[in-house]
């Protein structure tokens, strides 16, 4: 069970989302969906949406009954999205999803087939959001639980308080915070990492365009089709170049890795590059799996793919989402053409994060010792 919330608080994180994220207007239509334990998030969400004149319609998924459901009926029958679900999906202007079900354990335990449907699924809905203009937002508090939080080694209320406090961060801060970031990665040339820790890696920018993620769906987002924002955010990423990478990189918070569809958090480590490639490396908890893929998977894992600084002062312990602290600097190996790079092959991707660090464009800091300049 998730703990309670003030109203208070439940209202001021929906009136955020859909004023500030989802720029919600009078007369528009707003759809939506929860699972059992965000419940009451999200009636504060429907209580808002009518404060605001927009017209609010609720999609609840009871947890209790999809494990009645997988027990007790035909799985063939369980999981499906009817016509009239993906109708209302197609006739909304804007979209809440408050994302479940709380136990992920017992999710990941269903059949191969079934959670390749839901999948699937997500897929469908991803390609009706872009085909229809739905500007959507997801939160993630009904996704945390014990066990997720000792995989990736956080305290589970310091985990659902960043996810609180994160989504109610102002957007406009960090609008203003993400432009500033993006300038220079957008027109520089050489990026230099370093921090006391043994850190020095100097990479290349490709005069790729970054991708400021600051939790608001503007216009521009709309004709880019980037009209999904999980909440909480704050980041700017850009692809750099796959050939250039001198020297090493050493995180001290978590990270993760993405091989062949499966998710695998990872501790703090260390990559060693040569000439543009991973020439060594040391990886914390889930190392046997880092090196499995790494060694197993063909080229392209060892290429530089992604750089990130994150924008939200509110956050430092939250999983998938540690790139998005304030100065926090992310570099990600392999697979980085859903960003607007290169690699496209294998599909393996594995995140290491530093805080603290010093980063410059070409000569120039943009963060200094973990401080955005």
């Amino acid at each position: 069970m998730l703990p309670t919330y003030p109203e208070s608080t439940r209202r001021k994180l929906a009136r955020n989302v859909l004023v500030n994220t989802l720029r919600a207007r009078r007369g528009e239509n707003l759809l939506i969906e929860t699972w059992s334990a965000t419940l009451d998030w999200a009636k504060s969400f429907v209580l808002e949406a009518r404060m605001l004149g927009a017209r609010p319609l609720l999609i609840v998924e009871d947890e209790e009954t999809l494990w009645k459901s997988v027990e007790e009926a035909p799985i063939a029958n369980v999981g499906r999205i009817g016509s009239h679900e993906w109708a209302a999906l197609k006739d909304a202007d804007i979209h809440v999803y408050l994302y479940g079900p709380l136990d992920t354990a017992r999710e990941e335990k269903l059949p191969k087939s079934f959670l390749a449907r839901i999948n699937a699924q997500d897929h469908e809905w991803f390609r009706l959001i872009e085909k229809c203009g739905v500007r959507s937002a997801r939160f993630d508090l009904g996704r945390t639980n014990e066990a997720g939080a000792r995989n990736y080694g956080v305290a589970l209320e310091t985990w659902r308080r960043e996810l609180v406090e994160g989504a109610t961060v102002d957007p406009r801060t960090l609008q203003k915070d993400g432009a500033k970031v993006a300038r220079p990665l957008r027109g520089g040339r050489e990026v230099v990492i370093t921090h006391p820790n043994g850190t020095h890696l100097t990479l290349r920018l490709a005069g790729r365009a970054p991708r400021i993620e600051d939790g608001v769906v503007d216009d521009n987002d709309v004709r880019a089709g980037m009209l999904m924002s999980i909440v909480p955010s704050g980041v700017v990423s850009v692809t750099v170049d796959e050939s250039v990478a001198e020297g090493t990189f050493v995180a001290n918070i978590p990270g993760v890795m993405f091989a062949q569809g499966v998710e695998t958090p990872l501790r703090p480590g260390s990559l060693e590059f040569k000439k543009g490639r991973v020439a060594s490396h040391s990886i914390g908890s889930a190392g046997d799996e880092f090196r499995r893929s790494f060694s197993r998977l063909g080229p392209g894992k060892e290429r530089p793919g992604l750089l990130s600084i994150g924008l939200n002062p509110n956050i430092s312990s939250i999983p998938l989402l540690f790139d998005q602290e304030k100065g926090v600097i992310t570099l990600a190996i392999g697979r980085n053409s859903h960003f607007g790079g290169e690699t496209r092959t294998p599909r393996f991707t594995a995140y290491q994060s530093i805080r603290g660090a010093t980063l410059t464009v070409d000569g120039d800091p943009l963060v200094d010792q973990g401080e955005l300049v």
